[in-house]
């Protein structure tokens, strides 16, 4: 079977080291100011003197994420509150761990609680379902879409779960879709034979990351990774270019992987499925020996993990 390291993995661009990169960290400073202005706050909230300590524990087992985040909350809007974790971002937790113990101002906690219960409840429910995810569809890998909510953040909490984030933003890596590809189709030209002028003038220096073309059917499909291969085997290049098999139903993106391995065109040709795939599912696209299910199940309607936060002596 295929396992290529696939271009999919764009997490560097926002974790290094265990350490938020200057695009994450610009991203969660707008979502946590997002997030305290819808709640009515401006500023940062003032110490009270009614001084109180805290723990935040979670009900479920999963994946954590959004400790950064709530870091930054913490740090910039509630000023001289104390605090601790005992866990980090990408930790696994089982139902009863205390993830943080605080001290500060009655009222300064109680105004920020919702929030920090938000950020880290959503995040790392996409990190726990994106871990379920990525264990039943081994060892095909899988990744998110940017049919995101909460954008770069969704995409990190993917990474912290073992999911690959695809492409960041729009300029990222270059995908061709169907709306582009329909308008790229010349009067009275057949579609795949169009797949296959496309994919032979693409620049590959506008590519970016990497490339994407979604094809709807199994001619275009072969159309483009023939048209690719003898353009790489031309030009002594060594670029991979992703054909993505857009809501195509296993028996005939099975074909696909059939016809593009008795020509052996998988060399430079990454097949992705995506589009109304579901995590029962899985098992029969691993069997079908793809490189890559994309989905936004992976972080879009996600149960959020159940975590509480309580006063001592509550």
């Amino acid at each position: 079977m295929h396992h290529p390291i696939l271009p999919h993995d764009r997490s560097s661009e926002l974790w290094v080291d265990h350490l938020p990169t200057e695009k994450l960290e610009a991203s969660i400073k707008r979502w946590v100011t997002t997030l305290m202005h819808d709640e009515g706050i401006t500023t940062p909230l003032a110490r009270d003197e009614d001084t109180v300590n805290a723990t935040i524990f979670t009900k479920d087992e999963g994946v954590v994420a959004g400790i950064i985040v709530a870091n930054y909350l913490l740090k910039e809007w509630l000023p001289n509150t104390k605090w601790e974790w005992t866990i980090g971002d990408g930790g696994i937790v089982n139902a009863g761990k205390v993830l943080l113990t605080l001290e500060g101002g009655k009222e300064q906690i109680l105004a920020a609680e919702r929030i920090i219960l938000n950020i880290i409840g959503r995040l790392s429910g996409i990190a726990t379902n994106t871990a379920e995810w990525v264990q039943r569809a081994r060892p095909v890998r899988v990744a998110s879409t940017r049919k995101v909510h909460w954008g770069m953040l969704d995409k990190w909490a993917v990474a912290l779960g073992g999911g690959l984030t695809h492409r960041l933003t729009r300029k990222d890596a270059k995908m061709i879709k169907e709306n582009d590809l329909a308008s790229m189709v010349r009067d009275g030209e057949k579609r795949p034979h169009a797949v296959s002028r496309i994919v032979s003038e693409l620049d590959v220096e506008s590519l970016g990351a990497f490339g994407v073309l979604e094809v709807k059917t199994i001619d275009e499909a072969i159309a483009a990774a023939e048209a690719w291969n003898e353009r790489m085997d031309a030009e002594k290049g060594n670029e991979r270019l992703t054909v993505m098999l857009d809501n195509m139903p296993p028996e005939k993106a099975k074909g696909v992987v059939l016809d593009l391995d008795a020509r052996k065109f998988r060399n430079y040709v990454i097949i992705e499925v995506s589009g109304g795939i579901t995590f029962d599912e899985l098992p029969v696209w691993n069997e079908l020996e793809v490189d890559v299910i994309s989905s936004s199940a992976l972080h879009r309607g996600v149960k959020p993990l159940d975590i509480s936060m309580l006063f001592d002596g509550a």
